[in-house]
């Protein structure tokens, strides 16, 4: 059986997995948002995103009200990537 250490050392490196895919994401929303005219932000997009993520989060038995946050968190991060 692993030791907490070794656990920690784990989830640390799927941490730093979990920020090198934000990275990417952002940088496609902002390849994306440079070929799109309208500021606002696609809603209908989001409600797919959004169903995406929880359709995918049955599959890992994850609870829906904690992935939904991070789901909306996530976009919130892609919709503030056009001012950077």
């Amino acid at each position: 059986m692993p030791s907490t250490t070794d656990l920690r050392r784990q989830v640390d490196a799927l941490d730093r997995q979990v920020v090198e895919l934000l990275a990417r994401r952002t940088s496609l929303v902002k390849q994306i948002m440079a070929h799109l005219t309208d500021e606002e932000p696609d809603r209908e997009r989001e409600e797919q995103v959004l169903s995406n993520w929880l359709e995918e989060g049955i599959d890992f038995d994850l609870d829906e009200a904690p992935l939904e946050k991070v789901c909306k968190a996530v976009m919130e991060m892609g919709r503030k990537a056009k001012d950077n």
